[in-house]
């Protein structure tokens, strides 16, 4: 029932400027929000989602609101519920939203149960590899990886065309014979596509997919959830790919009352899909919208805008807007030249110490990069420089292979179908089953169309099967047979049973690898966020209330598993302990940070080389225009300062060689960096850079550092913020200092 204007929060738009005003409080028809980085877009559509239900009665369970990450979905929702008395509303992922739809209407679709499996991209690859083995392709040319893409590329496609022209060749594969690639992508997706139905799993591609084709077929059904939500709002609606597009007229396709945010000039993700054409055609799609442009900035400084908004007006596929910021000019932007990537390396971690001398601490400080291999120089030089740092998108909890291992058993309670899970698990811990004995099992799975958890208890089977193995399949099917009851258990109970079945000291003594990490740990601290989960669903179950669309979490360990599946990399960031961040430009995409590097600004880094060869569609700049997109992205993270980063020489696929500077750098006005003079000859600049430096010092000189206590220049090299001194302390050994931050005192000849 609506509550009415009783319900009224007193000062709920107070602070809001006059276009977050304008944007919060819209009310029925299309809307486009163009949101300038920093400028309060959280803030706008929380204060939206609390107007609309206590100023025009709206119930929050008819509120739709999507974004990107878990991260983003979790802020936004704990922002709502302190704001609004009632709580309902759907807020979250694209993915966890099907998610949900998809435990209620799967069953339409005939052959899935709501039990389905999620595979993640290892799942999926697994299941590939073995696939393609079976149709006997080679897997080093082939790799699972590789026929993973070209699938997840026609998913997203959604295409219409016939499916054996739309694979697309990942980077570097030979691609002259297009027919065997074509033979291969239509048979192996033929055969995957049918191998997830028979293992009742789904890809994250198909949670989009799957409730796009129910919808398709049941029109009813897709009625039914667009009548439900009178308002859907879509956050960062620049990274919406095909199908997420269709899904979102779908929902709006009963009332109008779309609201989408985003920014074309953040569109960074074409390569998994995005299409920047869905923001920029919005009008077309969404005739008649109102359109308000967020434009105060209240992150970073003038500076740091003037340089973003100077270089992504080189673009052409955007919407013309001008950031600004009332923060200050703020310190110029600084370019840092170094001789290769472990001199870059050793000169962000010198001026990060700086920084942490200055008052800074360590998680104020994050370290961007294209590409993932230039972390190994970066974490070599922060652990000499003993800088504490954590990596977002390296291998993370849910990746560790004891996790895996667990999780996979939980996966064959839920669904026994899941023969990826049996397969991964099936001689955990050692069961005495070899690669053969699996085989022999397999096929007599595939020939009377079995699960692998059917075959292992079907005395048939194990009749052809010898020795241990046999008797560690018999095991391991009565194992899976005793787990059952805990399909509809709580999640760390069950968890806890697992673990008690399986013999974890067994287990654990098997895994005891000599590699110093705590397994047992990990496996703990699983049970225990189990626990926390279960906790937080039983809250759920209190505040629930059928009769006003308050629905209690999925909970259980159908719901543990699903919530677990759709983790990002950003979610395991841990946001209370004092590290530096290390992450690519991709993963920093929604966060913010005092001080932000920006390493690797070289030519065919930053931009990629495969974005400077890409001539293809309607734009042949599109390439380059998204990679200035990242950079902008990256340079809109930094609240205070900027530091942007480069080599002379660089070892890139195998080899050293020069390195031109980014053109990128060029495009930012000169007067707003220190260190980097773009009009002067190349050469020129190397001679400065190896010849120039401070003049207060000369090499020879005797010094006093605070902490090193007195020692001789041995090398001077660079100037003004790139100006260093190698100093050889009697006490304490060579050290190179970088003299901004270093505060030498010069000694005279008597030492004083």
């Amino acid at each position: 029932m609506p509550r009415g204007p009783a319900t009224r929060i007193p000062g709920l738009l107070d602070g809001l400027n006059a276009a977050q005003l304008e944007a919060a409080t819209h009310e029925n028809g299309p809307l486009l929000i163009l949101a300038g980085p920093g400028s309060g877009k959280t803030r706008v559509i929380t204060r939206r989602i609390a107007w609309l239900c206590t100023e025009r009665a709206v119930d929050p369970w008819r509120i739709l609101a999507i974004t990107f990450t878990n991260k983003a979905a979790r802020e936004m929702r704990e922002r709502v519920e302190k704001l609004l008395p009632a709580q309902g509303a759907w807020i979250s992922t694209f993915h966890a939203m099907c998610a949900r739809i998809l435990r209620r209407e799967i069953e339409v679709l005939g052959g899935y149960t709501r039990d389905f499996t999620i595979y993640d991209t290892s799942d999926r690859n697994q299941l590939l590899k073995q696939l393609l083995k079976d149709a006997n392709y080679d897997t080093t040319r082939f790799k699972p990886s590789m026929v993973g893409a070209w699938i997840s590329d026609w998913k997203n496609g959604l295409s219409e065309r016939d499916p054996a022209v739309t694979f697309v060749a990942t980077e570097g594969e030979d691609t002259a014979d297009t027919g065997i690639e074509s033979e291969v992508f239509v048979r192996v997706r033929g055969m995957y596509e049918a191998a997830l139905k028979k293992q009742n799993a789904l890809d994250f591609d198909d949670l989009l997919v799957k409730v796009h084709q129910v919808f398709d077929e049941h029109p009813g059904i897709r009625d039914a959830y667009a009548s439900r939500f009178l308002h859907v709002m879509v956050d960062e609606y620049q990274d919406t790919n095909h199908v997420q597009y269709r899904l979102t007229k779908a929902l709006a396709s009963v009332h109008g009352n779309v609201a989408v945010c985003g920014d074309p000039d953040q569109s960074i993700y074409a390569w998994r899909g995005a299409d920047i054409r869905n923001i920029l055609d919005f009008e077309h799609d969404f005739p008649n919208p109102r359109i308000v442009k967020l434009e105060q900035n209240y992150r970073s400084t003038t500076t740091i805008l003037k340089a973003a908004q100077a270089l992504i007006e080189k673009n052409t596929e955007r919407k013309p807007k001008d950031l600004w910021s009332e923060k200050g000019e703020g310190r110029k932007i600084v370019v840092l030249q170094c001789a290769d990537e472990n001199d870059e390396a050793r000169e962000i971690a010198q001026q990060i110490q700086g920084l942490v001398r200055e008052g800074r601490a360590h998680k104020d400080v994050a370290v961007f990069y294209r590409v993932n291999f230039m972390q190994r120089a970066l974490e070599s030089a922060l652990r000499m420089a003993r800088v504490p740092y954590q990596i977002v998108g390296g291998q993370e909890f849910y990746e560790r292979r004891e996790i895996r291992d667990l999780i996979a058993f939980a996966k064959l309670v839920m669904n026994p179908s899941d023969d990826v899970a049996f397969r991964r698990v099936v001689n955990v811990p050692s069961r005495g089953i070899g690669d053969k004995s699996l085989e022999v099992l397999a096929q007599f799975a595939a020939d009377r169309r079995l699960t692998l958890a059917q075959a292992a208890t079907s005395t048939e089977a194990l009749s052809s099967i010898r020795g241990r193995a046999r008797s560690g399949l018999e095991s391991f099917g009565a194992l899976v047979a005793r787990l059952e009851p805990l399909k509809e258990a709580a999640a760390g109970i069950a968890l806890e049973q697992i673990l008690e079945e399986i013999g974890l000291e067994k287990w654990m003594a098997e895994m005891d690898d000599d590699t110093g990490v705590d397994r047992q740990a990990n496996v703990d601290e699983l049970v225990t966020f189990a626990h926390a989960y279960d906790a937080m669903v039983e809250d759920s179950k209190r505040v629930a209330n059928p009769a006003q669309g308050v629905e209690a979490l999925e909970g259980g360990l159908r719901g543990f598993l699903q919530d677990i599946a759709l983790v990002s990399d950003t979610d395991a960031m841990k946001d209370d302990t004092d590290k530096v961040t290390l992450m690519t430009l991709h993963s920093a995409k929604g966060l913010e940070y005092p001080a932000v590097f920006i390493a690797g600004l070289e030519e065919e880094l930053l931009p990629h080389a495969r974005a400077i060869a890409e001539t293809t569609g309607s734009n042949p700049e599109s390439g380059i225009e998204e990679e200035r997109r990242l950079f902008y992205v990256g340079i809109t993270r930094a609240e205070e300062r900027l530091f942007l980063t480069h080599a002379q020489q660089r070892m890139f696929f195998g080899e050293y060689g020069f390195r031109s500077p980014s053109r990128f750098l060029s495009e930012i006005p000169p007067q707003l960096l220190e260190g980097y003079e773009p009009d002067r000859e190349e050469d020129e600049m190397l001679g400065a850079y190896e010849t120039k430096a401070e003049e207060s010092f000369a090499v020879g000189d005797r010094v006093e550092h605070d902490h090193f206590g007195r020692g001789t220049i041995d090398r001077l090299q660079g100037a003004g913020v790139n100006a260093r001194a190698t100093v050889h302390f009697p006490a304490h050994g060579t050290k190179t200092l970088l003299l901004q931050y270093a505060k030498l005192k010069r000694l005279n000849k008597e030492g004083r």
